[in-house]
């Protein structure tokens, strides 16, 4: 195991925690572009892949938890505790990208096409999270036959296993800041006063456009011409822009069709038309 002290830095508390030049936050690396590479070829080469292992683990914890304790107050906690736990920390990853000329000199997605690693650890290991909750979804769709269900955990299970199969799952980090507006999607389901429900119905709207309808599409338009602006050049096979164009172009446009059935229903729980309980219904 004495190579292993070449891959490594002499000590791992100083690689996380950094004494001099303090960097943003624990996530982020003390030297990317020395250390990361290597870190990464001896987990591939030397121990079991980390985007098989990862969802795994990730698949049976949320797999506990939808059975221990399974739905509290309607909502369930595996559900709760996903969104809670991606969505916060993909924002925490896009503010990493929005500083990366300060951190690499190189800005995202510039340095990420063009090969350089994961700008921090949890860039890499955040997409793998929601990779073993997509099979979650799955399996469940399958074994009791929810269509919503399978569409939902395929299509994710698809497009994070291809990337995160390639080491790419950095690339697509920042997306799951769409999580933040799951996360009062899951309180619709609480029994609040009219009030209550009434600003949890507005979170859910705002954060939805925020998030879906704003962000999202617009780090998918900025990856795309960057890329072309390098002439396709960098770690993707030709074809991966062609993915990149389909999954974007689908799940925008589903994002806005469901963006209108939202503001629809919110406009009619406003208006008294419906009561603020009802969240069973987008029409």
């Amino acid at each position: 195991m004495d190579y292993l002290n070449d891959y490594l830095p002499t000590s791992l508390s100083s690689y996380i925690f950094p004494v001099e030049e303090p960097t943003y936050d624990i996530f982020l690396l003390k030297s990317v572009e020395e250390y990361l590479p290597k870190i990464l070829e001896w987990r591939i080469h030397e121990a079991a892949p980390q985007w098989t292992t990862v969802p795994l683990i990730s698949l049976l914890v949320f797999g506990l938890l939808k059975q221990y304790p399974g739905k509290v107050h309607g909502v369930e906690t595996y559900a709760l505790l996903h969104c809670l736990l991606t969505g916060p920390l993909a924002l925490l990853c896009l503010y990493y990208d929005l500083s990366s000329v300060q951190i690499t000199g190189v800005p995202e997605p510039l340095r990420t096409i063009t090969c350089s690693p994961p700008l921090t650890s949890l860039h890499t290991f955040l997409p793998l999270i929601t990779l073993g909750y997509a099979l979650l979804d799955l399996f469940e769709g399958l074994y009791n036959l929810q269509t919503d269900f399978i569409i939902h955990g395929l299509s994710l299970t698809i497009l994070f296993g291809f990337i995160s199969s390639n080491n790419q799952q950095h690339t697509i980090a920042c997306t799951l800041i769409m999580e933040v507006s799951t996360i009062p999607l899951q309180f619709l389901k609480c029994k609040f006063n009219d009030t209550v429900m009434l600003g949890v119905n507005l979170c859910f709207l705002i954060s939805f456009i925020g998030a879906r309808l704003a962000i999202v599409p617009y780090l998918w338009y900025k990856w795309l011409v960057t890329y072309y602006d390098v002439s396709g050049e960098g770690c993707y096979p030709g074809y991966f822009v062609y993915l990149v164009w389909g999954f974007g172009v689908v799940f925008h446009g589903l994002n806005v069709y469901w963006a209108y059935k939202i503001f629809k229903k919110v406009l009619r729980k406003a208006g008294g038309k419906e009561k603020m309980a009802d969240n069973d219904k987008l029409d």
